[in-house]
């Protein structure tokens, strides 16, 4: 793992790249995650392969394991787990992705002094964002939204969403109930919950940052202060052909 800062802090790199269309780490797969790819419509397939690559690749330096090697569960839809690690020891770790093929981005983090949450959105133009933001977020939030402009309306919007997703993912919460009851104080450097997540966490280390060029937003929560690193390197791949039958040797 990265050391720790002076302060104490642990310093934690959040990895974001483009997905790639090749699956090229298709080859680092278990049995249940192939499985699970030959499921999935085309479009989806190289954002959930290149962050589970991913992972595997962070996990495996953690663990001292080859990507390969890392036992990682999932059951249905449920939350990614170690074999034979409980939820509350180390390594924790939070992943996202979002999009679909060539347009696809995926995003780890992996920490070793407490839970993390890590969520990305691209800011999709068709969204009804101040129809969702009036239906799901608290009512000082859509006061707040609804005197905006568009632009920046729909920023403020999905901000708010991605670092609620974000406590969903360290918390293993329900996403409804957070978009209505995480309240924050984005107004506070650094920012900061207003009120105890339902989760029961009245404090938090709260991160977020948006990218213009890929139009995607950022976020980042902790359970402890830890010193981000923001890996962020979207560089979009060249598709191969069939790259289902590609098995990383050809």
């Amino acid at each position: 793992m990265v050391p720790a800062e002076q302060d104490g802090s642990e310093r934690v790199v959040l990895k974001v790249r483009a997905a790639d269309p090749a699956l090229s780490h298709q080859s680092l797969l278990s049995g249940a995650e192939h499985e699970r790819l030959a499921g999935m419509h085309e479009g989806a397939r190289p954002a959930f392969v290149t962050a589970r690559g991913m992972l595997r690749e962070a996990l495996g330096d953690y663990m001292g394991l080859l990507p390969g090697a890392v036992p990682l569960m999932q059951e249905g839809a449920g939350r990614i787990s170690i074999e034979g690690f409980s939820e509350d020891e180390p390594p924790y770790f939070s992943v996202s992705h979002t999009g679909a093929a060539e347009a696809g981005i995926a995003a780890v983090l992996v920490a070793e002094s407490c839970a993390v949450g890590v969520d990305i959105q691209q800011l999709d133009p068709s969204v009804d964002w101040r129809r969702l933001a009036e239906r799901r977020y608290p009512a000082e939030d859509w006061a707040l939204l609804s005197a905006m402009s568009d632009e920046i309306g729909r920023l403020l919007f999905f901000t708010l969403w991605s670092i609620r997703e974000a406590f969903v993912k360290m918390e293993d919460g329900k996403l409804m109930p957070y978009l209505r009851n995480v309240k924050l104080d984005l107004t506070a450097r650094p920012p900061r919950l207003a009120a105890p997540t339902p989760g029961g966490h009245e404090d938090a280390f709260i991160y977020f940052h948006f990218e213009p060029d890929h139009n995607l937003m950022i976020a980042v929560v902790a359970e402890k202060p830890v010193d981000l690193d923001l890996d962020c390197d979207i560089r979009p791949s060249e598709r191969r052909p069939d790259p289902l039958q590609n098995r990383g040797g050809e």
